[in-house]
């Protein structure tokens, strides 16, 4: 009777202990995701003040660039223009907000910013703005000066304490609050975008131009519109997938209509765009998290060789590569008669832990592959590269056709060089003009290549 007790007594003993354990971890728990709370929270606040502050300025900037007439004055607040839209992108970039809630507003900074951009090299060359620039600007101006308003409003409200910063990318059905409430924090990006101004056209030489912007993919053209059933069929031969796993998930309108598709294959959750005109695989994603490395970056480089080849895609030769995330991030160009066809770019992500497929992003191959008649070259290879500085010596060389940020093509003799601290540079230079097209920065390490 008494071993009856004692073991009783043991065992609460045991369970209070085992209780007040998970107790003291319950706790520790609580408190580390209440700090990564407290964090994430902290983090949010300084991106939406920083978009606040960028957006402002760069709106000021813009009224300010109406009434200034020196050439040299121009360039400067062109730059001060450009380098407040890169900030306002970069803080965009880290709110938790859907991208498609904040679409107009991030592609309005982003053309802002390419045509200053774009003015600031030029207009001192030319003596200051052209009567066309001049209204660009004005329209731009009165656009930014809308935005800045909204946001300065929506930032108002959340420092007195009317709506969280959580609540600005809450989704309601409701327009408006309760009665006698202002309309809640979710509505307002919502009716920012809905209210948003008519964006001023700009034709001239850059990316977000009307005509880059609108470019009709080359490689669709005159093929059939296909159906839901046929694009389904693509996109489970893709994935190597039964048609019968794939789920469909919807159409997406725009300038490249796709037919959306999901499935899950190898512990990931797979979204295939195809389009409806060609039935051609537009990009996939898969959302899984990656484990820790078992791949080499050359394994994994031959895999996303064999999965761009195993697609159809013949000519395409790696262009540079990175590491992100457990991700090998792959660029293909495609090659013809030994140029470089850099426009014809397809993106291929690997997971470095099972060698199965990320990513895939043949957007760029889409719209500007084509049968092209390249022009013969008028400027020699000897006499381009007396461009290349002194101070840089020459490791690799290429015939290559780049985009210009226009959107059209360029033929270029293109210089692989290296300076005497061992920094890497690629140098374009027109195979029929002699001009230098553009120059990139190499930046190597562990990771892989990027260029800027």
């Amino acid at each position: 009777m008494h071993m009856k007790k004692r073991t009783t007594i043991r065992v609460i003993t045991f369970l209070s202990a085992g209780l007040l354990t998970a107790g003291i971890f319950a706790v520790r728990n609580t408190r580390k995701a209440n700090a990564l709370e407290l964090y994430a929270r902290a983090s949010t606040q300084r991106a939406f003040n920083e978009l606040v502050t960028s957006v402002s300025e760069m709106s000021n900037a813009l009224e300010k660039s109406q009434y200034i007439s020196d050439p040299a004055l121009e360039s400067a607040l062109c730059t001060q223009i450009f380098g407040r839209a890169m900030t306002a992108q970069m803080a965009m970039g880290a709110l938790p907000y859907a991208s498609q809630e904040l679409e107009q507003t991030a592609s309005f900074v982003a053309k802002v910013g390419d045509y200053a951009g774009t003015l600031a090299r030029t207009v001192g060359d030319r003596g200051g703005y052209s009567d066309e620039e001049l209204e660009n600007l004005q329209s731009l101006a009165q656009t930014a000066s809308v935005m800045k308003l909204n946001l300065q409003d929506m930032q108002s409200r959340v420092a007195e304490g009317e709506l969280t910063i959580e609540e600005a990318y809450e989704k309601t059905d409701a327009a408006e609050g309760g009665e006698g409430q202002p309309p809640v924090a979710g509505t307002v990006f919502q009716n920012m975008e809905q209210e948003f101004p008519e964006i001023p056209s700009l034709i001239y030489d850059g990316p977000f131009s009307e005509t880059q912007t609108h470019k009709r993919p080359v490689y669709l053209a005159g093929k059939k519109q296909v159906s839901d059933e046929e694009a389904r069929q693509a996109a489970a031969r893709f994935l190597g997938m039964e048609e019968k796993d794939m789920k469909a998930a919807g159409d997406c309108a725009g300038d490249v209509p796709c037919w959306m598709y999901t499935g899950r294959m190898g512990g990931g959750e797979y979204t295939v765009y195809v389009t409806k005109q060609g039935g051609e695989i537009w990009s996939v994603l898969c959302a899984r998290s990656v484990g820790e490395q078992s791949y080499s970056i050359r394994q994994s480089l031959a895999m996303a060789e064999d999965y761009v080849s195993r697609w159809g895609i013949d000519g395409l030769e790696e262009s540079y590569h990175t590491v992100s995330g457990g991700v090998l991030l792959v660029n293909f160009q495609y090659e013809e008669d030994g140029v470089r066809c850099y426009p014809d770019l397809v993106k291929v992500g690997v997971a470095l832990d099972n060698g199965t497929l990320m990513s895939y992003d043949a957007q760029g191959y889409i719209t500007a592959h084509k049968d092209r008649d390249i022009p013969a070259v008028k400027v020699s290879r000897e006499d381009a590269q007396e461009r290349v500085a002194e101070t840089l010596k020459v490791r690799d060389y290429s015939l290559a056709i780049i985009p210009s940020q226009g959107g059209e093509e360029r033929l270029c003799h293109e210089f692989l060089c290296q300076s005497e601290a061992g920094d890497r540079y690629l140098l374009y230079v027109n195979a029929l003009t002699g001009d230098e097209e553009k120059i990139l920065i190499l930046l190597e390490d562990e990771t892989g290549t990027l260029t800027i």
